[in-house]
């Protein structure tokens, strides 16, 4: 006999309701994770990125601040090729007699100076003129005292720097803005005024023409100075276009006062400068006049002496 075979039904069993393993519970854990690292890290670089763009973005404005005095040096050579051998006066007054001998004013008679008296102005005045780098029509406005004005024979004044064409083609100020003016008033800057005031702040800085090479007291050939490459004539400025003898003023070169007129705008703490032999470079911050002259072998005063 057959033994009898019986047929199973395949049994199903009932479909449960679909969990995600642990595995893939964990892989979904591991990849939140990463992204949260992920988000950190850019986090922290940009934490570490932003502050190195600001050092890069001041040693670039330093750098064209650099390009700007050598322009300036140029023109200093071009002045002194072209009267006699005189150095570029920091400040000038062509009503004196000594004035009538040199060049011609950047105010022609017929004109209305901007700012100050007719016939005296500064270094940036001649050079202004000597480059060609007017006229500027003013925009007019509240700021600007003669709206006709247009800047032909002498540099602008501060409202012009609102332009940013102005910013861009003038090489009498610094790439770099003006920390702290010397005034929290308003006022006018140097030459005319007391230093650069309040409404200037964020502005170009300044250069600095060294008084000593005052024309109003004495003119001065290349051949009277002792040390060129040593003898400042430019420094970065907080007040204006002219900074005073220490003899006369002796905190405006001191950086731990108050009333320091260098400004050391850039990177590191550091000033630029152009001398006599329209070489440029830069210092970090002094302690005293004597450790200027004696330590940095940079002369601000009796250039004409030996010593």
């Amino acid at each position: 006999m057959h033994e009898a075979t019986t047929t199973r039904t395949p049994h199903f069993a009932p479909r449960s309701s679909h969990r995600p393993s642990n595995a893939r519970r964990m892989r979904a854990g591991v990849t939140l994770v990463e992204i949260m690292v992920v988000v950190a890290v850019i986090a922290a670089l940009v934490g570490i990125l932003l502050p190195a763009l600001g050092i890069l973005r001041k040693n670039a404005d330093m750098v064209a601040s650099q390009s700007n005095l050598r322009t300036i040096g140029a023109l200093m050579t071009t002045y002194s090729l072209d009267n006699r051998d005189h150095v570029l006066p920091s400040q000038f007054d062509y009503t004196l007699a000594a004035g009538k001998t040199q060049v011609r004013t950047p105010s022609p008679v017929n004109t209305t100076p901007n700012t100050g008296a007719l016939l005296k102005g500064s270094w940036t005045d001649i050079l202004w003129t000597i480059g060609k780098f007017g006229p500027i029509v003013p925009l007019g406005g509240t700021d600007v005292p003669s709206p006709t004005w247009d800047y032909r024979y002498d540099s602008p004044d501060f409202w012009a720097y609102d332009r940013p064409d102005m910013v861009e083609s003038n090489p009498f100020r610094s790439k770099a803005p003006l920390l702290k003016p010397f005034s929290e008033v308003d006022g006018d800057a140097r030459p005319f005024g007391n230093g650069a005031s309040i409404r200037e702040k964020g502005q170009p800085g300044y250069f600095a023409a060294n008084d000593f090479f005052d024309s109003r007291t004495k003119w001065y050939t290349n051949a009277m100075i002792r040390q060129p490459g040593n003898s400042l004539y430019i420094v970065d400025s907080r007040a204006g276009e002219t900074i005073p003898l220490p003899a006369t003023a002796s905190n405006a070169w001191k950086p731990a006062e108050a009333d320091c007129e260098v400004e050391f705008r850039y990177v590191g703490d550091v000033c630029c400068m152009l001398f006599l032999d329209a070489h440029v470079t830069t210092s970090n911050k002094w302690i005293d006049l004597a450790d200027l002259q004696n330590n940095r072998q940079t002369r601000v005063e009796r250039l004409d002496q030996r010593n």
